[in-house]
């Protein structure tokens, strides 16, 4: 970004900016603030563990106000609820709850080619002895079940498919793996434990040893 930052966005070195993972944090990280912006959570890894985290660090940054301000929660079309359940909770102390203020400021699409690109991918991988499909949003769930075979057409639900025998489907965290469920009733068979590359591969490799080999399902 060109020109003082600090003129354009004041006051923000004095705000809390929470990321659920490493990916967001770094993004915000390498914008020019001075003094640098304050992150937190990244290694919260999930919605859930946030919120806690948030529930702490929140009070304790505006201990000395008789008021806290209210949070603004930046989300996509497709998230779960449970940071604003979590910091709205009646249950709560009036000095321990935080208002959540929601603004939706990014949406997904389904590139009109995946469809074909992904069967042809299918088709090319079809003799391998195991394949994973790592799913990153709730976006395209159902035109992967669909070229997967997995799902029904009348239902719109998860059907069993010979296809799925060496397939195993991965998601990058809790939203998309309440989505496959609750919307296809499809379980899959990884959802990592943090939002990134590497909490991919530790869920995977935990399940290959966890699971008996051959793992190539009938």
């Amino acid at each position: 970004m060109d020109g003082n930052v600090s003129d354009q966005w004041p006051y923000l070195q004095d705000i809390p900016i929470y990321t659920v993972g490493p990916a967001t944090s770094r993004a915000l990280r390498s914008i020019s603030h001075n003094p640098p912006l304050n992150i937190f959570g990244a290694e919260t890894g999930n919605g859930e563990t946030l919120a806690h985290y948030i529930l702490e660090h929140y009070g304790d940054w505006y201990r000395d106000r008789t008021f806290k301000p209210s949070l603004l929660f930046m989300v996509g079309e497709q998230r779960r609820d449970i940071i604003p359940k979590t910091l709205m909770d009646p249950s709560l102390s009036e000095d321990k709850r935080i208002q959540v203020d929601e603004l939706v400021v990014y949406g997904t699409g389904v590139m009109e080619s995946f469809e074909e690109n992904f069967t042809n991918l299918l088709r090319e991988t079809k003799d391998r002895k195991t394949r994973w499909v790592v799913v990153f949003s709730p976006t395209g769930c159902g035109a992967m079940l669909r070229c997967l075979g997995m799902l029904d057409s009348q239902t719109g639900k998860f059907k069993q498919s010979d296809a799925k025998g060496n397939t195993f489907i991965a998601t990058i965290g809790p939203t998309t793996r309440d989505y496959l469920r609750n919307t296809f009733d499809y379980e899959p068979d990884v959802c990592a434990e943090k939002p990134s590359p590497e909490g991919i591969i530790e869920g995977i490799s935990k399940f290959l040893d966890d699971t008996p080999t051959p793992v190539v399902r009938n």
